[in-house]
């Protein structure tokens, strides 16, 4: 192999390599999600357009005006892993994702935010119709069967809020997981929207 050939060779493996890092940058290597730093950034991406489009007079930004997102936590997760093993316990949350991510659409974002915490942003969905969603996931998860534990059932608690106008990425968060909380507060598999808290 010629000296050509050799410094070819490596430019193509630093490539691959560099490519590598970057799906790692994006996505989660665990679930294969988006990473929190990912969705953080589009999420503000999508907040800006959608108020840059309200002050302009434009209703609507690529023909949608609402953006909400589900806050999902998995019942009782640290209990599972303790009981089943953290085999186990990464094996529930692989296929939690999974079920999340084949129950929202493909322009929408679904992230690991944490642990067994995982965020969704549905685009086009107001608080209503991002609560419904919220609800169809939720009774999908718990009607999950796992063959190796056939004793095994999940849940998820889940918060929904909705971005009004001029709210921030940190604010929006905020009170997807507190409407999560209250949802846990109050009994766990349930979904909860913000609005319902009375702040």
């Amino acid at each position: 192999m010629s000296d050509e050939q050799k410094l070819l060779q490596t430019i193509s493996h630093l490539e691959t390599q560099i490519r590598m890092l970057e799906s790692d940058l994006i996505h989660d290597s665990l679930t294969g999600l988006r990473t929190r730093t990912f969705l953080e950034e589009e999420l503000n991406i999508y907040l800006s357009a959608i108020y840059a489009a309200a002050d302009s007079g434009r209703r609507e930004w690529f023909g949608f005006k609402n953006l909400s997102m589900l806050f999902f936590d998995i019942d009782n997760f640290k209990q599972k892993n303790d009981m089943y093993g953290h085999e186990a316990g990464d094996r529930i949350l692989r296929i939690i994702a999974q079920t999340i991510t084949k129950n929202t659409r493909e322009g929408d974002t679904v992230a690991r935010w944490g642990g067994e915490e995982i965020v969704a942003v549905i685009l086009g969905a107001n608080e209503a119709d991002a609560k419904q969603k919220a609800e169809s996931i939720r009774q999908k998860v718990e009607a999950l069967a796992f063959e190796s534990f056939p004793d095994l059932k999940v849940t998820v608690s889940v918060g929904v809020a909705h971005a009004s106008l001029k709210m921030t990425c940190e604010h929006l968060v905020k009170n997807a997981d507190k409407a999560m909380y209250r949802a846990k507060e109050t009994g766990k598999n349930k979904v909860v929207a913000y609005s319902e808290l009375g702040e």
